[in-house]
């Protein structure tokens, strides 16, 4: 569950609202995190991600390796099977496989479920990478476009929604 997603402060809710800004809330986390996945998902997989997000190193990502040590490493035979270097992907499978989500929400949060990504839940005991948890890691300005996703999405509920009060004398 990630908790650093910033939104707009947007102060008390009028009473008669409430359940307006709750429905909408539920359907703007939705919103942002159906964004998230169709716009950053495959950005998980590259290089540049992994670097701002933290990710282990592999064997054969580190220099000063001769070329027989980097064609016999993780990298390498990566890179001389299916030619690319790309971290939490091997065949591309898994690749294939998290395109499918399913997003569940509440009024406080959304959560993506990627049942292809059980996957990387099989790890080498030996080894320090565990893609599970890289793959849960958000790069430090994500949370910042998922919390705008979720204002824009959230001032479209609510100009949806909103109703004009008439008083009568």
């Amino acid at each position: 569950m990630i908790r650093a997603i910033v939104v707009k402060e947007r102060g008390a809710t009028p009473r008669n609202l409430r359940k307006a800004y709750t429905a909408g809330s539920k359907t703007s986390w939705a919103t942002a995190g159906k964004w998230y996945h169709a716009n950053r998902r495959d950005l998980r997989f590259t290089t540049s991600h992994a670097r701002k997000a933290g990710y282990a190193p592999r064997r054969g990502e580190e220099p000063g390796l001769s070329q027989r040590e980097f064609w016999s490493s993780y990298t390498g035979i990566k890179q001389r099977k299916w030619g690319h270097r790309r971290p939490l992907e091997f065949s591309g499978e898994t690749r294939r496989l998290v395109r499918a989500v399913s997003v569940s929400s509440t009024s406080k949060s959304v959560r993506l479920g990627y049942a292809g990504a059980r996957k990387f839940n099989f790890r080498n005991p030996h080894s320090q990478v565990q893609m599970a948890d890289e793959f849960r890691r958000l790069t430090p300005d994500e949370p910042a476009l998922i919390g705008k996703q979720y204002d824009i999405a959230l001032d479209a509920e609510l100009r949806k929604n909103s109703t004009t009060h008439q008083q009568r004398f």
